[in-house]
């Protein structure tokens, strides 16, 4: 797991005790419920939501010559996705004849190309300003530039390259951040003259896109575009100075113009995501650093944006794109130059996912690393994220000491002889020696660039796995070199390749750690190369180092059966009888779909209780063995069930030393900032006491999300100072919530935002402070009802049905929204119910009621004392778990 999540334990224990409750607790959905640390920016998306599509073209850049880089693009973008790439004119010699280029340029124009041709001879170019060698004065009128000596060397590049390649011109800048360099002689009235006449007077550039400058500082983008925007097709800035809000608002500009949005020198992949947002539709990579750039490249060319945010004054930004293959990605970005680190939180709406390996949940936490200046702290941070699910997804999170082995040989990579004196890498035999091991954790978020790798190390001697003089060509070797801080070449990822196995690949060359050969020989060595037909040879699996390198698979588990709750599955099987299980994996999916994932990971009991299903829908149920090796057996027979969602309370938390649900569906909660238990209580001895700043409580992802419903619970409210406190507020970020506070400002009101604007239900006053009171909100499709001690406080009808937006993130105490006020209270006894109470169905509720509130009568007074009634009404002999009317007075709770 990367060391930027937050610390998490997944229980796969074979029993839960907890001090506040003496009976064993079966594990279940709970045990996943993963609370972050508050004041992320959110960025929520639904996996299967419709997205917005972009239709950008992404480039390579030439303009400082490096064939490492275009090779190092080409490998990670994908041939497909470059589609222009960034050449340049020279300014260095006089035009022969005032027409014609010297050899300098042409010298530099074949040179150019001839590292284009490594993608191919067609790619099309964009030309600007080559600032390498300064400006001859042949191209100056004193100060500034030539407008006709420089329009005439613009046309003789293009016209040239038109004549001696089959590169196609697509569009040429006739300044290279003129608002920096003082040799161009650049201003803005000549730049847009040059424009004019090459639009004028050369008729051959009618086809070629009239670019204007581009602006080192987008500040400054807006005012070299105007005074030329009736001459410019398209504009064109990037960002090494000025704020977010000025990028943005320069592509807002291009696109209300009907321009096309270019930036030709990007710096950070947050330009990009963050240009596609406000119209820009053309970028060029000047550096290339690695994968994050390259799959935002494919995947924005071939999928939809799902989420996004951004912090301006931070220059930050993040997002989330879905491929058309179904592939889900998560980006982070940021300034070069002028980033402040940033928390950003990815919330998936609509199931649980996992984030690099790391889940079955909702929500992650990441910071973006800034620095302290230019080149100093993190440098042009940015990373991507795997959003996975599904039933065969990666077995763990790996961060670690393992064995490497490989699918085709099942041998183990080793240092095994060495090359110029360095150890090489081959497969051996496992034999438990040192040279056999490796350390595999992920760099640290404050590495230079893209940080979306893993350190491999030996445990040997410390040194890196390596590809061999950074190479990005297939067949390059790969050695252990170096120590301390990994170079990129010494970076690796994780593709999740099925059944156990992952690809390997290099940050520098994206290419794939392989065995040359599937011989099951000694010595046998390892390189990179492209993916091979024979994807056997490129597929490792990770053995922690005290498991057996063995591929026999367990048994698949038998006799699993489901039994149903009013909100939850029970699932319970046989135990496998290997000596080497290491635990159980659960898949689900929604009959008469094909939508599985794996809901439950690592779990050493037999039983578990899924309560991230959704009342109302019937699933199908598998479960999956796997061993100490990694291996994975097949799948169960398959098992259906479904909730009941008959009428019934779905979850009590009771709050008596522990955030346990007192239910049978054990929608366990969990909490932020240690809040403590106080004797000072309304039902039973104890209290959760928040204390207003730091301390809240997160319930389910699927606690609060039937169509009807019910909150209640007993509120001593501390702190009426401040207004929109949050007794409770269920929602899936700042854009979709329901909440309610005990004081807007006026009275106590319910409020809910489906994204399109906030309606309410308003009462006349503010809840009572300083004494326990009773609270339920009781929604029935629209209609919203408010009680305070039972009694109807306010009501009203919303056109906006509240569950409509089934919320995942269920808190007390706190808002959505990070920075709003938090909770001064103590909370007792609370609970949800699945439908909608009315009055003395709440006043049952408040259960042993205070405050000279009295229960009232259910049932016939003459019956014995040995009939009880449920709270939906239900009569029984005999109460279970929950809260019963005895004989229509006495409340008790079992």
């Amino acid at each position: 797991m990367r060391n930027f999540f937050t610390f998490f334990v997944a229980i796969s224990l074979s029993s839960i005790s907890v001090s506040a409750q003496t009976t064993e607790r079966v594990p279940s959905s709970s045990i996943y419920l993963n609370t972050v640390v508050p004041g992320g920016k959110i960025v929520s998306f639904a996996s299967s939501g419709e997205g917005y599509r972009f239709n950008p073209i992404w480039g390579l850049d030439q303009a400082w010559i490096s064939e490492q880089n275009f090779r190092k693009g080409i490998n990670h973008m994908g041939r497909e996705n470059v589609g222009v790439a960034r050449s340049c004119f020279r300014v260095t010699k006089p035009l022969t004849n005032d027409t014609d280029l010297a050899n300098d340029p042409i010298n530099y124009l074949t040179r150019r190309n001839n590292i284009f041709r490594i993608h191919s001879d067609t790619l099309p170019l964009i030309l600007t300003c080559d600032q390498e060698a300064g400006v001859d004065p042949y191209y100056r009128d004193g100060n500034t530039a030539n407008v006709d000596r420089w329009s005439a060397m613009i046309y003789a590049h293009a016209k040239w390259l038109t004549e001696n390649s089959r590169h196609r011109v697509m569009g040429v800048s006739p300044f290279n951040e003129p608002d920096y360099w003082t040799e161009e002689g650049a201003t803005t009235t000549n730049s847009r003259d040059i424009a004019k006449k090459l639009r004028s007077d050369y008729p051959r550039m009618s086809n070629v896109a009239i670019v204007g400058g581009n602006t080192l500082n987008d500040d400054k983008a807006a005012q070299w575009y105007r005074a030329g925007k009736d001459y410019y097709d398209w504009g064109n800035t990037h960002q090494l100075a000025g704020s977010m809000e000025n990028y943005k608002a320069f592509y807002q500009l291009l696109a209300s113009d009907g321009k096309v949005g270019y930036n030709d020198e990007m710096h950070n992949v947050a330009e990009a995501f963050i240009g596609l947002e406000n119209g820009m539709t053309v970028g060029i990579w000047w550096g290339f650093d690695s994968r994050a750039r390259g799959e935002f490249c494919d995947i924005s060319r071939h999928g939809v944006r799902l989420g996004y945010n951004d912090h301006p004054n931070n220059w930050t930004a993040a997002t989330v794109y879905r491929h058309d293959d179904g592939r889900v990605k998560a980006f982070m970005g940021s300034s070069e130059r002028q980033a402040v680190s940033t928390p950003y939180e990815f919330v998936c709406t609509d199931r649980e996912v996992y984030y690099d390996g790391f889940g079955p949940t909702r929500e992650i936490r990441q910071t973006i690393h800034g620095g302290t200046g230019y080149q100093k702290g993190q440098k042009n941070a940015e990373c991507v994220i795997d959003v996975t699910w599904g039933a065969d997804v990666a077995p763990s999170v790996i961060d670690g000491t393992y064995k490497i082995m490989s699918k085709a040989t099942e041998m183990v990579v080793a240092e095994r002889g060495e090359l110029n004196g360095n150890p090489n890498i081959s497969q051996e035999r496992y034999t438990g020696s040192e040279n056999e091991h490796w350390e595999v954790h992920p760099v640290r978020n404050t590495v230079d660039g893209d940080f979306s790798f893993m350190d491999i190390k030996s445990v040997k001697d410390g040194k890196h796995m390596d590809v061999l003089n950074f190479s990005t060509q297939s067949g390059a070797n790969v050695i252990s070199f170096g120590e301390g801080t990994p170079s990129s070449n010494q970076q690796w990822y994780l593709e999740y390749a099925g059944d156990g196995y992952y690809f390997i690949r290099n940050r520098e060359s994206a290419l794939y750690l392989t065995v040359t050969s599937s011989s099951k020989v000694q010595g046998v060595n390892i390189n990179q190369q492209a993916k091979l037909e024979d994807a056997s040879r490129q597929m490792w699996r990770f053995i922690p180092v005290d498991a057996e390198c063995e591929t026999v698979a367990p048994s698949a588990p038998t006799g699993l059966r489901t039994t149903p709750n009013p909100a939850s599955v029970v699932l319970e099987w046989d135990a496998n009888t290997e000596s080497d299980l290491s635990g159980y994996s659960i898949v689900r999916n929604e009959v008469g779909t094909d939508d599985w994932n794996t809901i439950a990971r690592n779990l050493a009991t037999t039983k578990f209780i899924d309560n991230t299903c959704q009342q109302g829908k019937k699933y199908s149920y598998g479960v999956k063995a796997i061993d100490l090796s990694g291996n994975i057996s097949p799948i169960s027979e398959m098992s259906e069930g479904s909730p009941t969602a008959e009428p019934a309370m779905t979850a009590h938390w009771t709050m008596e030393g522990a955030l346990l649900d007192a239910t049978d569906n054990q929608m366990d909660a969990s909490s932020y900032g240690s809040p403590t238990y106080t004797a000072t209580s309304a039902e039973g001895t104890k209290a959760i006491s928040l204390n207003g700043t730091t301390q809240f409580v997160q319930l389910p992802y699927e606690s609060a999300g039937t169509p009807d419903m019910t909150f209640a619970a007993w509120v001593n409210w501390r702190s009426t100072s401040m207004a929109n406190q949050r007794i409770f507020d269920f929602g899936n970020g700042p854009s979709q919530y329901m909440y309610f506070t005990p004081s807007d400002g006026s009275g106590m009101s319910f409020v809910v935002n489906d994204g399109t604007g906030e309606q309410n239900v308003k009462c006349d006053s503010k809840l009572t402070a300083s004494r326990w009171k009773h609270v339920a909100v009781s929604i029935s499709g629209t209609k919203v009802t408010i009680f305070v001690d039972g009694e109807i406080a306010g009501e009203g009808t919303l056109t906006i049905p509240p569950t409509s937006i089934r919320p995942c993130l269920n808190y007390i105490g706190r808002c959505q929204e990070s920075t709003g006020p938090m909770l001064k209270a103590y909370i007792d006894d609370v609970m949800i119910f699945n439908y909608a109470l009315d009055s003395d169905g709440v006043k049952t509720a408040m259960a042993n009621a205070t405050d000279g509130i009295t229960l009232p009568s259910y049932g016939n007074q003459s019956e014995t004392p040995d009939t009880y009634y449920s709270i939906d009404g239900k009569k029984t002999s005999h109460p279970t778990k929950g809260i019963y009317v005895k004989n229509g007075s006495k409340a008790i709770i079992k």
